[in-house]
């Protein structure tokens, strides 16, 4: 009766010592009270290269449509989290300042989850996106280029992306551009370069235009030289297809989203002519969205067109109320179309990390407990009929 007690007590101070060091790692890292009642995964991940700044925006001000200069003081708190449980902004070399987390500079340790929680007593609202940190090295050139289209036998200005965080906040805008890992000539017959500006124009572009181009922009912060770059994908389209559609959004053919949290996806379509009949719209496994998701869950959202000097856009929104896991199985497709031709671009949602992704350490950890515990009642056992042999013998 004694070695039965002696057993169970020995099961539970295992079990006990072992779901204690688990699930104390799980506490750490979730807190149910802190949880915001509106999480979304902006569809919208970074591309980094290791050993150069970086700034991420916070897009809770884009979904609520709201600047931050606009809120009056102390009315909404502003936090930063990597991987749902590390604040950030406490070391020198990452920096919180007003929307925007700045990388002086982004290193590879730092690729993971960020989200901005924005939030005061009766409001909370957690956007959370995917920052990617590589060397050139690692990743190949189609994941992290900026896609831009020119016409054939016209000139094309090509804007260095994505710049204005450094430029806006740098005098004296100097850009350096390389072709294929070349340096391009300035103010030669093909290309011309301005100081100032964030642009190259090409001239007279023809096929042989194509390729990999690279803008870098150096500056000085806190006493210290940094480099910027951006690499560009640039396509030519043939004068005969100049009027068909192309596809700018979704970029990246798989996109990360959380279960149970909200995700918008653009489908941004680009035309040289508005007068082509462009349309836009999802398919899921093949049907129309609202036949597909009765329940409206998943919905096309509304149409938003634009002309500008360069051609024509419209973009249509496929906006998820709550991502499930059936999502991660379904075939999605951006279409455009118009007179002139058809484009499809296949998506797929792939699962993120998530709050309770401890559960995934939490439960085989579990297991191997009641293992351990199962082992060393086993042993203790053995030990016990041991001595109660040698007793009985003597």
């Amino acid at each position: 009766m004694l070695f039965n007690k002696v057993n169970t007590s020995l099961f539970f101070i295992v079990m006990s010592t072992c779901l204690l060091e688990t699930f104390a790692f799980s506490v750490s890292r979730v807190d149910n009270s802190d949880t915001c009642q509106n999480q979304i995964t902006h569809f919208l991940a970074y591309y980094v290269l290791s050993g150069e700044p970086a700034a991420i925006h916070c897009p809770a001000f884009q979904y609520l449509q709201i600047h931050f200069s606009d809120l009056p003081e102390h009315s909404l708190e502003l936090v930063w989290t990597r991987n749902f449980s590390e604040n950030i902004g406490e070391e020198s070399r990452i920096q919180a300042n007003e929307e925007v987390l700045w990388f002086y500079p982004a290193i590879k340790e730092d690729s993971g989850i960020y989200s901005c929680i924005l939030r005061n007593s009766s409001f909370c609202v957690e956007v959370a996106m995917n920052f990617n940190v590589f060397t050139l090295t690692e990743v190949s050139l189609t994941d992290i280029a900026y896609g831009q289209y020119a016409i054939e036998q016209s000139s094309y200005q090509m804007h260095c992306p994505d710049l204005g965080d450094f430029t806006n906040i740098h005098t004296g805008v100097r850009l350096q551009w390389l072709k294929d890992g070349n340096l391009l000539p300035k103010d030669t017959m093909k290309y011309e370069m301005l100081d100032g500006n964030t642009y190259i124009a090409i001239k007279d572009v023809h096929k042989d235009d194509e390729g990999y181009y690279t803008c870098e922009f150096a500056f000085t912060h806190e006493n210290r030289e940094y480099t910027v770059s951006r690499i560009i994908s640039l396509q030519v389209i043939a004068q005969d297809k100049r009027e068909q559609p192309v596809i700018l959004q979704p970029k990246h053919k798989s996109i990360a989203a959380s279960t149970g949290s909200k995700l918008t996806i653009p489908c941004k379509v680009f035309t040289e002519s508005g007068g082509s009949n462009l349309i836009v719209w999802w398919l899921a496994n093949d049907s129309y969205i609202d036949e597909f998701f009765e329940d409206g869950r998943v919905r096309q959202g509304i149409s938003q067109e634009t002309e500008e000097r360069d051609g024509f856009y419209i973009e249509v929104p496929l906006v998820f109320e709550e991502v499930k896991d059936a999502d991660f199985s379904t075939d999605f497709k951006c279409i455009g179309s118009n007179d002139y031709g058809t484009q499809v671009l296949p998506t797929q949602i792939r699962q993120a990390a998530s709050h309770f992704s401890w559960y995934i350490v939490a439960v085989p950890a579990a297991l191997i407990c009641v293992i351990i515990a199962i082992i060393s009642i086993y042993k203790y056992r053995k030990l016990g009929d041991k001595e109660q042999y040698t007793l009985a013998k003597s």
